[in-house]
């Protein structure tokens, strides 16, 4: 084969594994997503918003400014949502947000 041609198969494989990587990241979200939709359905419309401020990197004390509320409100519903998805750190709260298209 001439260097083209090998250089063509190459960027084919390349392409072929990163369809199958990014393919097996959706069946792990669904898969995510399926298995914890009914701790994700138990939060409220409050908790909801409060997740997509948190997973856009916004902090407590401007997110309480956001939707007019006290930094401490905004502690509590950031507590009450760990405590319904049993998260303990940011990354698997965004895991939930990536998972349920808030962001």
């Amino acid at each position: 084969m001439n260097n083209q041609v090998t250089k063509q198969l190459l960027e084919m494989e390349d392409l072929d594994n990163s369809f199958k990587h990014k393919l097996k990241r959706i069946q792990q979200q669904e898969y995510f997503k399926r298995t914890n939709a009914e701790r994700f359905s138990d939060l409220t419309k409050r908790e909801v918003e409060i997740i997509i401020l948190v997973a856009n990197d916004f902090k407590n004390p401007q997110i309480a400014e956001m939707l007019f509320i006290s930094r401490f409100t905004v502690e509590q519903h950031r507590k009450n949502i760990n405590k319904k998805l049993e998260v303990n750190s940011y990354a698997q709260l965004l895991q939930f947000a990536l998972a349920f298209d808030l962001i």
